[in-house]
């Protein structure tokens, strides 16, 4: 037991590593922009293509999650399907935008889904043992469709899947012709996280103020302001940042990390990319709280990551070679088969969307990956302020007796953008 629990906390922070190079990357086509993405999407999703690997591509694949090893970065994602919680009705999740809408007795439990999904073409068959894996580990179900003959068909069957599996967010993430002929197999993963602040903020109380986007440029945005109820928070204090955890109703938080100086956002992401340990190490301790304001904001990303993983060192998935050398535990074929057929990764695409206001939080996020066959603790007696005025990181995240997983990471870097 000691063992499996430290197993998975070895992966726990290589997902928070991996958190961080993937934002940094990121961050270099968007620095003008709000972001938000999952790393645990990503996780699942290269977890699972790992499964399926052999030979070089699972031990690249297994290196690039981090030094705890495939069979631990497998525990994790297993982990994260298990403690997600998980719908049986068919009625959509509410919308981000339902978040704005009064409700007379709105049901204050978080809710996180959570879903894995496979689809293979119906000329090729999974590997039982990848199958059998593949339930049991991701919870991932396999479905069988003709990429082939039906593609808009097999297209228009991924996209009902993840529009139901996102709270309806993502209505056609697979566009017309993303789908072809040589399409073998899909890998998709889902998430929709909606939770309500533990203290939630007053509506009456948000006031416009200036968020600075650049040390001498601001832009007046709503700011939420603290109440009776945040007289006591959670705030670290670290040299050059500081960190804001604001837990959920639930066993969820969201942390701030806002750098000292207006324009020490990328200097922050750089640091906590060759020590990721903050993201893991967040404050416990509640300490008296002068100013708080927070801005309303909405974050979201849309990228194709093929390139992004191979500049991080994720190549062979994306390069075609024999099924037998590369993914051989993925399929069932026969010698001559495994001998001809090539496989490589030919797209991964991730989107993802986080909108937060007074009462609390609303993300949504899918990756689909397609195959072709070719610190310093605060004083407690000294009063804090945190004021996120200006460029700030932010993470949801499950709270350390749950782990500790990063769900959702971003910037934010103007209120008013999207």
């Amino acid at each position: 037991m000691a063992a499996q629990r430290q197993q998975l906390a070895d992966a726990i922070r290589d997902q928070a590593a991996l958190s961080l190079r993937l934002l940094v990357h990121f961050n270099h086509g968007h620095t003008n922009k709000n972001l938000a993405f999952s790393p645990s999407s990503f996780h699942t999703i290269l977890s699972l293509l790992a499964s399926g690997a052999t030979g070089p591509h699972r031990d690249q694949i297994a290196t690039f999650l981090g030094p705890a090893g495939a069979d631990a970065h497998a525990a994790l994602a297993s982990h994260i399907a298990a403690t997600a919680r998980t719908s049986s009705t068919t009625q959509a999740p509410p919308s981000c935008r339902d978040e704005d809408e009064d409700d007379d007795e709105p049901d204050l439990s978080a809710e996180l889904l959570y879903a894995t999904g496979i689809w293979v073409d119906s000329s090729l068959r999974l590997k039982p043992s990848f199958a059998a894996a593949a339930a049991s580990t991701y919870d991932a179900a396999a479905r069988s469709v003709s990429f082939c003959s039906s593609p808009d068909n097999a297209r228009s069957e991924i996209n009902a899947w993840l529009e139901a599996k996102t709270g309806g967010r993502w209505k056609a993430l697979l566009n017309e012709g993303s789908i072809g002929v040589t399409t073998a197999i899909f890998l998709a993963n889902a998430l929709y996280f909606r939770a309500y602040w533990y203290d939630p903020f007053e509506k009456h109380l948000t006031e416009d103020g200036d968020f600075y986007v650049s040390p001498g440029q601001a832009v007046r945005a709503p700011f939420m302001a603290g109440s009776a109820l945040h007289a006591h928070m959670c705030i670290g204090v670290h040299p050059g940042f500081k960190v804001l955890r604001m837990p959920y109703a639930g066993r969820y938080s969201m942390c701030i990390y806002l750098p000292d100086d207006r324009d020490g956002l990328p200097r922050l992401l750089r640091e906590l990319a060759d020590d990721p340990t903050p993201l893991l190490d967040v404050p416990e301790r509640r300490v008296p709280v002068g100013d708080l304001r927070i801005p309303k904001f909405e974050a979201s990303l849309s990228v194709e990551a093929s390139g992004i993983l191979q500049d991080l060192g994720l190549d062979l998935p994306f390069i075609p070679s024999t099924a037998g050398e590369s993914f051989s535990e993925m399929l069932e074929l026969d010698d001559v088969s495994s001998s001809m057929m090539q496989l490589a990764v030919s797209s991964v695409i991730h989107q993802c969307s986080v909108h937060v206001n007074e009462k609390g939080t609303v993300a949504a996020a899918a990756t689909v990956l397609e195959m072709l066959g070719f610190g310093m603790p605060s004083d407690p007696e000294m009063v804090v302020d945190l004021v996120a005025d200006h460029t700030f990181l932010f993470i949801i995240r499950q709270e350390k007796d749950n782990s500790g997983v990063v769900l959702f990471a971003g910037q934010v870097v103007n209120p008013l953008l999207d």
